[in-house]
């Protein structure tokens, strides 16, 4: 039997063809749409689909835009990374032939728009299908004539430019669900023909018809300083930052600016680009380009509060906000080498005008905005500190609330610098007295001289040396003498001292002031009796030492000292200086500000604070800040005494007296 195939009548397939054009196609992600439709215009990828792969963190950046959490975007990187594609031409694409809708995008000034369309919108859209949509007469077109305010496409939507600069009518009279904005630090402040917002707040004013969580706002800017739109929308924000896995220890870090290392010691640019390489913030150890790139393509994108673990477990809910704070560094960046940011960083640090280099290689690498150098107004500067007297106090006499009275000795070949210092019930401090005592080197020899002049030292603190506390004469508490010079001959007198309240003393720290670095043993043994706050007591067993050694951090007890230094007079943990003439303490207080603190990151410690010479007589410094050590071991607290380490035991040796007949203190496990 033969069938006969029936045709469809006419008006069937006009009802399956009006069907077919009514149906709404499913909108893909941004994901989706830049993989599947962007062609990557001019560059060294030129003519390719644009990849994630090539640049790891637009994958981040486009899932998070995707999550639908953020009505409000703000968007920063480096740049040479595509951040113009991915953060300013990719959405305004997206929303204008994904979503058929029409795109306000705000640009500091028209002439910029024209540049804008020209140079980055529109070589996208003539590399992909939707050329085909462009505008074939007016605005926009090729041979079209007029101004590029407005650009209609031929399937509905528009492209509304609207400038920063002018009168509120440039920002009004026009509405859409969707604002982008470019360089949004030039259009943070109202001109003067303004009478209303900033240019930022009129634009995206212009959503209001739409309800909250309909509007998107794209925001995207090279940072320029911290009170601009762009670093203070990211803050204010999300705050995201970018976690990638360490091949070595497995935590997600960020590696930062002071992570590049190597090229700091290189002689030429060429050498820089050799020798650069980034290291873990967490264990310190040397990263590759190969394990970079690797580390990007695992990274993961964790919100401000939030916390992850090695496992990648991100814990910690995210900031209530309807702002995406995004940020991208040079490390994200990988189309550039780990030896080509070092190059430029080394280029940089030699520049003729530090300044702006300075601000380039944070603004356009490493994503920070710029700091203008400040006027240092520390209060520890000669002036300042000359009024941190105690009038009641003149020089050699301790507060009445005394409790504690440390010294220090620091040797030299001709002279000793010493500093006394007073340790009160209020939970301050009080230079009671300093000076110099001399070393007969050139008529004895420095080892005997050295010992001749500790001797005569020693009988000084047993008598007091003139320093009254309460009408009475005070001695020492502690008595440390610097052993970093000629240890052998101070060691010797510490034995023959026999007396726990004088104790040698080596300072320990970063930098080319000291032999080598403090480590903080972890428990007590048996050569480390006891362990302090970044100090501890250590047996020497040569034979020509044969002491109980005290190992000084010095970097950190010298912040300490400073950090006094600056508190106001009446507060706790203040020192101040005992009453003198208006020019008395001017050596004095610049052999205590002789140095000053930077902070840098050194390989397998991480960052650090480390103190560099301003200038070379630094000897009072010294004595300060081992005189701050020598109280914590007394029992000088400024914090509460309960979450402190315990203290050595002190009980009295029988035998052993001052001169007034009264037993020394002695510590027993020392």
């Amino acid at each position: 039997m033969i069938q006969i195939a029936t045709p469809t009548p006419p008006i069937i397939e006009e009802l399956i063809w009006l069907a077919r054009r009514a149906r709404v196609p499913r909108l893909r992600t941004l994901r989706d749409f830049v993989k599947g439709e962007i062609i990557v215009p001019e560059g060294k990828y030129r003519g390719t689909r644009l990849r994630i792969d090539r640049q790891p963190y637009a994958g981040l950046l486009f899932d998070a835009i995707d999550s639908g959490r953020y009505t409000r975007h703000a968007i920063l990187g480096c740049v040479q990374a595509g951040k113009t594609l991915q953060g300013f031409v990719a959405p305004i694409l997206y929303h204008l032939f994904e979503h058929r809708e029409t795109v306000i995008v705000g640009i500091p000034t028209m002439d910029v728009a024209a540049d804008k369309w020209r140079e980055e919108i529109l070589p996208v859209i003539e590399n992909s299908r939707y050329r085909e949509l462009l505008p074939t007469r007016g605005p926009g077109s090729r041979g079209g004539t007029g101004n590029l305010q407005s650009i209609k496409f031929r399937h509905g939507p528009t492209l509304k430019f609207m400038s920063g600069r002018g009168g509120d009518e440039m920002r009004s009279a026009f509405t859409s669900r969707v604002v982008i904005i470019t360089e949004s630090d030039k259009m943070d402040e109202a001109g003067e023909a303004s009478r209303e917002a900033d240019p930022v707040s009129q634009l995206e004013a212009r959503m209001l018809s739409y309800d909250d969580d309909e509007r998107r706002l794209y925001m995207e800017c090279t940072v320029s300083i911290k009170q601009g739109r762009i670093w203070k929308e990211y803050l204010a924000g999300t705050a995201s930052k970018i976690v990638c896995p360490c091949p070595h220890c497995g935590a997600y870090v960020t590696p930062e600016r002071e992570h590049l290392q190597g090229w700091q010691e290189a002689e030429n640019k060429l050498d820089a680009r050799d020798l650069a390489y980034f290291v873990c913030p967490s264990c310190a150890e040397a990263i590759d380009d190969v394990q970079r790139a690797a580390m990007n393509r695992h990274a993961k994108l964790i919100h401000r509060g939030q916390e992850i673990d090695a496992d990648g477990n991100i814990s910690g809910d995210p900031p209530r906000t309807d702002t995406l704070g995004f940020r991208w560094n040079a490390f994200n960046n990988l189309f550039w080498s780990s030896g080509s940011i070092g190059a430029k960083e080394w280029t940089a640090a030699r520049s003729e005008n530090e300044e702006e280099a300075e601000k380039e290689m944070r603004q356009f690498y490493w994503c920070l905005p710029y700091e203008p150098p400040l006027w240092d107004t520390t209060p520890l500067d000669v002036h300042a500190l000359r009024r941190r007297t105690d009038a009641k106090l003149p020089n050699g006499i301790c507060p009445a609330d005394t409790k504690y009275l440390t010294v220090h000795l620091d040797l030299g070949k001709r002279v000793g610098y010493y500093t006394a210092m007073a340790w009160r019930e209020s939970n301050r401090g009080h230079v009671a007295a300093y000076g110099t005592i001399e070393i007969p080197s050139d008529d004895l020899g420095v080892e005997l001289a050295l010992l001749v002049a500790m001797r005569d030292f020693r009988d000084l603190m047993y008598t007091g040396f003139g320093w009254h506390h309460n009408d009475e004469l005070r001695v020492p508490d502690q008595v440390w003498i610097d052993a970093g010079w000629h240890p052998t001959e101070v060691c010797q007198f510490i034995r023959e001292t026999k007396d726990s309240r004088f104790r040698p003393v080596v300072g320990l720290g970063e930098g080319q002031l000291y032999k080598r670095r403090y480590s903080q043993p972890k428990k007590v043994a048996n050569d480390v009796k006891y362990i302090g706050e970044e100090y501890f007591i250590e047996w020497m067993p040569a034979a020509e030492r044969q002491v109980h050694m005290v190992v000084v951090n010095a970097d950190h007890w010298k912040s300490t000292f400073h950090e006094r230094l600056a508190q106001p007079q009446d507060k706790e943990g203040a020192i101040t200086f005992y009453h003198g003439t208006k020019t008395e303490h001017i050596t004095f207080i610049k052999q205590i500000t002789a140095e000053h603190a930077v902070d840098e990151f050194i390989p397998g410690k991480g960052p650090i604070k480390k103190w560099v010479q301003d200038r070379k007589a630094n000897h009072y410094l010294d004595t300060c800040y081992n005189g701050c050590a020598a109280a914590h071991l007394c029992g000088f607290r400024v914090t509460r005494p309960d979450i402190e380490p315990p203290r050595p035991q002190q009980t009295r040796r029988p035998g052993l007296t001052m001169p007034d007949g009264r037993p020394f203190l002695v510590t027993e496990r020392c």
